[in-house]
């Protein structure tokens, strides 16, 4: 079915055709902040040091054998394990206070960037006086 004159369809399109989703956030409006990204990081790291440990206490050799496997707690952990569970819980103490996510700075939170079309549009308006540029 063909869009009528000043039909919604045709402002649909040319509204898509001013403005697209912000390069910088994909259209979110946010950001994912600097210190929780780092925070994120090393708790992974914190993680697989500690599964690390843990596997290569379970399958120590015993004296003059292969290496077996031991069923989980039936000797005492090793000092490392319980380090890195201890750096693992003060690593859980110690987020960042901050939201996990920033606004935008490129789009300030829209989502939605001009496009080469919309940059000469809102141009075209402001030659015009219907709007001020910041």
């Amino acid at each position: 079915m063909a869009d009528r004159p000043g039909g919604a369809g045709q402002w649909a399109r040319l509204l898509q055709a001013l403005e697209d989703d912000c390069s910088l956030c994909g259209g979110t409006g946010t950001t994912p902040n600097e210190r929780w990204l780092e925070w994120h990081r090393r708790a992974g790291e914190l993680i697989a040091v500690a599964q690390a440990a843990r596997r290569a206490h379970e399958l120590r050799p015993t004296p003059g054998s292969a290496p077996v496997a031991v069923p989980e707690r039936a000797t005492a952990e090793p000092a490392i394990v319980t380090a890195v569970e201890r750096a693992i819980d003060d690593h859980m103490k110690a987020r960042p206070s901050e939201p996990e996510k920033d606004r935008c700075e490129a789009c300030r939170g829209m989502g939605k960037q001009l496009t080469a079309a919309g940059r000469q549009f809102t141009d075209l308006l402001a030659r015009h006086g219907f709007v001020r540029r910041e």
